[in-house]
């Protein structure tokens, strides 16, 4: 199995390597890479792919990656995920920050994967345009890491 992520700040792959340890935990022989270390998707059974969100989107390492294997994971079990600035508890700014990535509807489409998930990652604001943080501070919006919360509800 591949578990395969793109990720710019690390808690992606921070998630990625723990889905790693996870299935090698139930008995699976895992690699875990990040997207430009993985030439080819064919020698695996299955594979896990996610990405970080930034700006509403995949990144376009992680977008190219997908769509350039996308006739050979067609044809394997696939899951994918998503991580960002997702899960704020703010009624307001949850609402704002919680959205699916553009290129979701079309990767659903084209590989059709069993499933789907969105975890919430690292809110840092300093990753964040001045505008964003001012934003989200002005409608009291907390940042901080969500990973472990995520990873207490997933069985």
């Amino acid at each position: 199995m591949l578990v395969g992520y793109a990720s710019r700040f690390g808690s992606t792959r921070d998630i990625a390597l723990r889905i790693a340890v996870t299935m090698r935990s139930r008995g699976s022989d895992v690699d875990a890479a990040p997207v430009g270390d993985i030439p080819d998707v064919a020698p695996y059974d299955a594979v896990i792919f996610g990405s970080g969100v930034y700006d509403g989107a995949w990144p376009t390492e992680a977008a190219e990656f997908v769509r350039r294997h996308s006739a050979v994971l067609a044809r394997k079990p696939v899951w994918l995920f998503s991580v960002g600035s997702f899960g704020d508890g703010h009624p307001v700014v949850g609402r704002l920050i919680k959205k699916e990535p553009r290129e979701i509807s079309e990767f659903e489409g084209a590989l059709h994967p069993r499933d789907y998930r969105v975890f919430a990652g690292v809110i840092d604001l300093d990753h964040w345009p001045a505008w964003g943080r001012i934003l989200f501070k002005a409608l009291g919006g907390q940042a901080v890491d969500r990973r472990a919360l995520e990873f207490l509800k997933t069985p």
